[in-house]
């Protein structure tokens, strides 16, 4: 057991991506950032890049402060690669908190709130040195009772305006990292890429084709749905948003 060039308190990949996301956030061992964190991560986020172990580290201070019980809890942790050629993770989490403190989402409501995360990480030798994040953030703001469209052109004004605000991540903007490869060929992988080439090639016979009629989806804004309808109306919405 054990992970080869990782610490050997960690049974397999999943448990130390696992368990040094507990050890930062709920046993509050942020300095451990320093160690378990390449020291010029790139952490990309629907918002933009956040470079380097300290800019994380403020981040994750700033976090707390704002919802000081927040718990991750994984809901799984898929994995690829080995010890040469280094590891990477796809790791699924609920988030569970409540709004105690003052910070991005304004004043403290004291409102609980639970929402997804999904954290893509690159991992070599015990560091984390490649990260790609995706939190819910329609979901808190919807929760708190504020609405996504006000939130977003507050802080665009707060930054300074539209000629002056930092923009969202895309692949102009991304910065080359240690990770460089392309995923891999496994077959359900393939099969799940597969089915969303259908759909945004507007195939939309893909859904009863590729979906088991009992399906739960869950969506952007901290929605869940259900059925053949629910997936089609999700997918379909966001193909139609783009229709060239």
């Amino acid at each position: 057991m054990g992970v080869t060039g990782f610490d050997q308190r960690w049974r397999d990949f999943p448990d130390y991506i696992i368990g040094i996301t507990h050890q930062i956030w709920e046993g509050r061992d942020i300095a451990s950032l320093r160690s378990s964190y390449a020291a010029d991560i790139l952490l990309r986020t629907p918002a933009g890049i956040v470079r380097g172990n300290e800019a994380v580290i403020g981040a994750t201070l700033a976090t707390l402060h704002e919802f000081p019980d927040r718990q991750l809890l994984a809901d799984d942790v898929i994995w690829s690669g080995d010890a040469e050629t280094g590891y990477l993770s796809s790791h699924r989490l609920i988030t569970t908190a409540t709004h105690l403190g003052d910070g991005e989402f304004g004043a403290a409501t004291g409102k609980r709130l639970a929402f997804r995360v999904i954290a893509d990480c690159a991992a070599r030798a015990n560091v984390i040195d490649d990260e790609w994040l995706v939190r819910d953030r329609g979901a808190i703001v919807r929760q708190l009772g504020l609405d996504p469209r006000r939130v977003a052109a507050a802080e665009i004004e707060r930054e300074g305006g539209a000629d002056s605000a930092a923009r969202p991540f895309t692949p102009e903007v991304d910065a080359p990292g240690p990770y460089t490869a392309r995923g891999n060929d496994d077959r359900w992988g393939l099969a799940y890429e597969g089915t969303l080439e259908a759909m945004m090639h507007a195939d939309f016979a893909a859904v009863r084709r590729d979906y088991d009629r009992a399906v739960q989806l869950e969506t952007p804004g901290g929605a869940s749905r259900f059925g053949f309808e629910g997936v089609d109306a999700f997918w379909l919405g966001l193909r139609a948003a783009f229709p060239s």
